[in-house]
């Protein structure tokens, strides 16, 4: 038994050796290999980190990108807000003197049209009083053929100064009216245009206060817009100056074209009508229903915009509507007509003024937009343009799209 013993002892000492050797061996590899584990875990605790600072300071300059972004519009929309207040004030000065000019003519007028309606009742008061002349009169008086050929004359002198009289009354009397007519005109207008001050306003003081609060320099923005909207609403009146020069020379020639035309063609007529003269002229304000008036060239889609909106000359102006046959304002009429051809706009003529692509004056096609300040109408070729112009007005055709100071000229498609 013992002598069987001695090599299982031996066989588990070299087990035992070759166990403790292997052990050493790891321990010895363990050892040697957590240096490299913990740089390893190092070198990814700094790439995290790494990434962690990119990603704040990405996300900083994305603030930053947005915080300028966001003033930029914060400028553009300031200076845009005090460019529209500025010239509408402009137009609103220009307005009361019109107004203040309107209603001198319109006394002047007056006053004519009852001194020549004193003039005319103390005529009628003397035949009254006197009784007319009549042809029988003069027969009856008469010794001599000479005798009934002077009171004829005289009879018929006293025809024509009657005569001169009532119509001079009636030019008189029409000319107080269509005096009176454009100075309600003129004064609606004017309170339209106070009303869109107003909102521009209020708009303004809204964002001051928001802003101030926000915005630790909006003082110095607010300072710096102005005087940019100061520079920009200096030079669109130096461009609506340059198209109303433009346009007076082109009402000009196309007054002498028509006044050549016409005395080529109607030679007789005149001599029969006399001081009547033609119809119609630069500066007068054309009016009508549907069929009456139609755009002239551009494309066939911008001449079917204006076609439709002509249909709706005569019916009334309603601030803040949108209804073309119960009521719309500028913006609420233009933005209507547009949407019945499925094309989308802004509601508001300050938005309106930046939609779509801009337009040279000379460029303008039936269907673009004319936009003012606080104001829009539709160009229907032909200088003329229909717009919603005023509650006095209502919907209605003019000849002069530079009647006002021109902001832009948008085509919405």
């Amino acid at each position: 038994m013992m002598g069987h013993q001695r090599p299982v002892r031996c066989c588990r000492f070299l087990l035992f050796v070759t166990a403790a050797v292997c052990l050493g061996q790891m321990v010895s590899f363990v050892s040697a290999a957590s240096p490299i584990s913990e740089a390893e875990r190092e070198k990814q605790e700094a790439e995290a980190r790494y990434e962690a600072v990119n990603g704040e300071a990405e996300e900083l300059e994305r603030k930053k990108g947005e915080a300028a972004a966001l003033a930029g519009r914060l400028d553009k929309e300031l200076t845009g807000l005090l460019t529209d207040m500025d010239l509408l004030e402009t137009d609103m000065d220009d307005m009361t003197r019109q107004i203040e000019r309107e209603e001198a003519e319109y006394q002047r007028a007056e006053e004519k049209r009852k001194r020549q309606y004193e003039i005319l009742k103390k005529r009628i008061q003397y035949i009254y009083e006197e009784g007319e002349v009549t042809y029988l009169d003069i027969l009856l008086k008469a010794k001599t053929i000479g005798d009934v050929i002077n009171g004829n004359e005289y009879f018929q002198q006293l025809y024509e100064y009657d005569r001169k009289l009532i119509t001079e009354y009636e030019k008189t009397k029409c000319d107080a009216g269509n005096r009176k007519e454009a100075l309600e005109e003129r004064q609606s207008e004017l309170y339209s245009l106070r009303q869109e001050y107003g909102v521009r306003e209020k708009t303004l003081r809204t964002m001051m206060t928001e802003k101030r609060t926000e915005e630790s320099d909006f003082d110095l923005r607010l300072k710096a817009a102005r005087a940019e909207a100061g520079k920009q609403a200096e030079v669109i009146r130096r461009r609506t100056e340059d198209i109303r020069l433009l346009r007076e020379e082109e009402e000009r020639r196309a007054e002498e074209q028509k006044r050549i035309s016409e005395a080529a063609r109607n030679e007789a007529q005149w001599r029969q009508s006399g001081s009547q003269g033609a119809q119609g002229g630069p500066g007068k304000t054309q009016n009508g229903g549907p069929g009456i008036i139609r755009s002239t060239g551009g494309t066939e889609f911008g001449r079917s915009v204006a076609d439709y909106a002509l249909q709706f000359v005569g019916n009334p102006y309603v601030w803040g509507g949108t209804s073309l046959t119960s009521g719309a304002d500028c913006s609420g009429f233009v933005q209507s007509v547009y949407r019945h051809f499925g094309v989308s706009i802004p509601r508001t003529s300050a938005e309106q003024a930046g939609f779509g692509r801009e337009i040279a004056y000379e460029d303008m096609e039936p269907g673009d937009l004319v936009c003012y300040p606080g104001h829009v109408a539709m160009y229907i070729g032909g200088g003329r343009i229909v717009h919603a112009r005023s509650a006095k007005a209502g919907i209605r055709v003019d000849d002069n799209p530079a009647y006002r100071t021109i902001v832009s000229i948008r085509r919405p498609w």
